[in-house]
């Protein structure tokens, strides 16, 4: 047998997804300036007085970020698979070149392999798309644990269909904590790590950050999954693959990525037929179930 791992050259489509990273290592200078607030800067400060300490980052290249294909031979016969290297399953639709064999539409097991083609003849090049998540998921959870551990009150900056950052579907239904950095954050509700991204140092308002929050992805039983972004350079604590509980540390706040201030986003999201979509959902504290609100006071208060 003879096995070829190579990766596709046809155009990808990443639905709903923060996957890029830095291609180069980079020193971050971490220090507390006049007002004790943390900074986090590629500049060391100007203020002589002030002690920094260096970070040194770099992205990690075994960190797999998109679907691949693997080839196989057997005899004659040609075998062709699909590969996903996320720990969630994922939907992968395959479009042969000028219509040489039928659409197709397949799943593909987390941390897994499907295959999509056998024949001993040659098999036509195709164009492919794929997102997270089973298809039309059905969100059966209600009372998710405040995300964060701290035992002030913090308020929600942004909320449902907030005008600033919320207003696609995959956004739609999130709420945005305003945090201290180094806040801990933790599982809002038990599942499995799916996808960790914790190499970038910067954030700000322009569209160059979309995609550059370090993030913590959890899959929940039901198929839906929970993301935890603009989490702080260095914080993650969790891998993917693990399984955590509710109310396990995954991370710290920080303002990485599309970010105007330290805070954490936080979302769940399911596949609706090849559209990452959000859901509304609840959180629940000692006053029971309620919908975060924008400007509200939240504290998971004992």
């Amino acid at each position: 047998m003879i096995l070829l791992v190579l990766r596709a050259v046809q155009c990808v489509f990443l639905l709903g997804v923060f996957l890029s990273l830095s291609v180069s290592s980079a020193t971050v200078y971490k220090y507390k300036d006049a007002n004790g607030r943390w900074q986090f800067t590629d500049k060391p400060p100007k203020e002589k007085t002030i002690q920094a300490q260096t970070l040194e980052f770099e992205p990690d290249p075994k960190n797999p970020l998109e679907l691949q294909f693997q080839y196989e031979v057997t005899g004659k016969v040609r075998h062709a698979y699909a590969v996903n290297p996320f720990y969630l399953p994922i939907q992968v639709e395959i479009t042969f070149k000028d219509n040489a064999l039928p659409k197709l539409t397949l799943m593909v097991p987390a941390n897994g392999r499907t295959v999509f083609y056998s024949d001993d003849k040659k098999m036509p090049s195709f164009n492919y798309r794929y997102t997270w998540g089973e298809p039309n998921s059905r969100h059966d959870f209600e009372g998710y644990r405040l995300p964060i551990s701290s035992l002030s009150q913090h308020h929600i900056s942004q909320g449902f269909n907030g005008k600033f950052s919320h207003t696609k579907p995959s956004s739609r239904h999130a709420v945005d904590i305003a945090l201290p950095i180094g806040t801990d954050i933790v599982a809002a509700r038990g599942g499995v790590v799916a996808f960790v991204r914790d190499d970038y140092a910067f954030g700000g308002a322009k569209k160059y950050f979309l995609d550059k929050a370090n993030v913590v992805y959890v899959l929940h039983d039901d198929g839906t999954y929970a993301l935890y972004a603009h989490l702080l350079l260095g914080s993650a604590v969790v891998k993917a693959g693990q399984k955590v509980n509710a109310g396990d540390v995954l991370g710290q706040s920080g303002t990485s990525g599309f970010s105007t201030g330290p805070h954490l986003h936080f979302v769940i999201r399911k596949n609706a037929a090849f559209k990452t979509v959000s859901v509304p959902f609840k959180f629940i504290d000692e006053r029971g179930l309620f919908t975060p609100l924008r400007k509200q006071k939240v504290c998971p208060c004992r």
